[in-house]
Order: C-alpha cells, then sequence, then structure tokens
C-alpha cells in the first residue's frame, strides 16, 4: 500500500513542472526542485535594515521572485514560501498583515503576490491572516531610482489603518521584495499608532543587497 507520504510525494511530482524554477533546467521525479546550478547562486540573507528576510534580491532569488510575481509560476512560489517560513518561525507574532497593493494596480496587474506569500505563511503556521487592517490611502508613483529620502517622501501618508483592529496583537508585517525598508516603514507606523498593534514586525522574501541600491 503506497504510504501517505509516498502518495503526497507522487501528486507533488504530477503537479510540479519537471524543471528547475529558476532557469528551467529538466528535472527529474523526487530531485529537489532548484538544480545545483541555481542553488549555488543563493544568497541568504537575515535583514535588511530592521526587516527580516529570507533570500537576497539578486542571482536566484531575484529569478525566483520575478517568475512568481510576473509570470506567476506557481513552482517559484513553493520556493519562495518555504524559505519564508523558515525565516520566521522563530519570530514571536500572532497576526498576519500583507502590505496591501492599492486595488487599481491588483485589477492592472492580474495578481497579489504579497497576499499570495502571507496566505500560505498563515496556512503553514497556523496564524491569522488579518485583512482589511490596512490599506492603501492613495495609489504611488513606482519606487524605482528613487533615493531612501525620496521613497519615504513617495509612500508617506499613504496607508490608512482600521481603528482597533489589531488591538494588543503582535503583528508581521509582510511584503515581497524590500530595498530599504520605507515602505514597510511607513506602513508600520500607522498600525502602531492606529490599529492598537501592540509590535509590528517587519518581514519581506527578499532584501535587496545594499551595494546595489
Amino acid at each position: 500500500m503506497t504510504s501517505v507520504r509516498g502518495l503526497g510525494r507522487a501528486l507533488f511530482e504530477l503537479v510540479v513542472p519537471s524543471i528547475c524554477p529558476a532557469c528551467d533546467m529538466p528535472r527529474d521525479p523526487g530531485e529537489p526542485l532548484l538544480c545545483d546550478f541555481c542553488t549555488r547562486l543563493v544568497s541568504h540573507t537575515e535583514h535588511l535594515r530592521l526587516v527580516h528576510t529570507a533570500v537576497a534580491y539578486e542571482g536566484t532569488g531575484l529569478e525566483l521572485v520575478r517568475r512568481f510575481k510576473f509570470e506567476q509560476r506557481r513552482d517559484a512560489f513553493w520556493v519562495l514560501s518555504a524559505w519564508l517560513a523558515a525565516r520566521v518561525a522563530e519570530l514571536a507574532f500572532d497576526a498576519i498583515v500583507a502590505l496591501p497593493r492599492h486595488p487599481a494596480r491588483v485589477r492592472s496587474e492580474g495578481c497579489d503576490p504579497v497576499h499570495a506569500l502571507a496566505r500560505a505563511l498563515a496556512r503553514s503556521r497556523g496564524t491569522p491572516l488579518v485583512r482589511g487592517a490596512l490599506q492603501r490611502a492613495r495609489l504611488t508613483p513606482p519606487q524605482t531610482g528613487l533615493s531612501v529620502a525620496g521613497r519615504r517622501a513617495n509612500v508617506a501618508g499613504s496607508f490608512a489603518a482600521m481603528r482597533g483592529a489589531l488591538a494588543g496583537r503582535r503583528v508581521l508585517l509582510l511584503d515581497d521584495v524590500a530595498t530599504t525598508g520605507a515602505t514597510l516603514t511607513e506602513a508600520a507606523g500607522v498600525l502602531r499608532r492606529d490599529s492598537g498593534a501592540k509590535r509590528v514586525l517587519l518581514a519581506a522574501v527578499a532584501g535587496t543587497p545594499a551595494a546595489v541600491l
């Protein structure tokens, strides 16, 4: 009789493409998702300023994030979500909030990658994902090319929190990629001020190395 674990692995192999999620190199059933070459190009990170991060936004990390966000590659998502869960496993929080994207941006791109990561983390950890506690108050221009000060100014006043929605709770505020931490820091300040959160931890699956800022 096939074991539950064996059956799960068999089903996994049916739905996962038989290629590396970062470079499309063919993979055999039972092999790790990432090929040896892409694995060597992974740079795991722990912090970007105040943000807890799982992988550097370069090399394999950048390619996986790109494929997940813009190609909706589920195999890339599985790798990233596993890294994120491992990174925050020892952090103490009892609620998760996904950094919200403006509805216009979600409609134009057809997906919300941060919410997908937050939902997977909530399920794996058994921690509630609190929706509606934080909202975008206005659509902001892209942060690309802006200085640290410019990024802070760009996101100032761009979030609104539901008053009392997180009263007394320890919150993990999650983004997909952190570059300077300006957006997460702005949102965290709003949560602490208006939602009643006892503590707000910042996290992102990937962080941009300081050398390329």
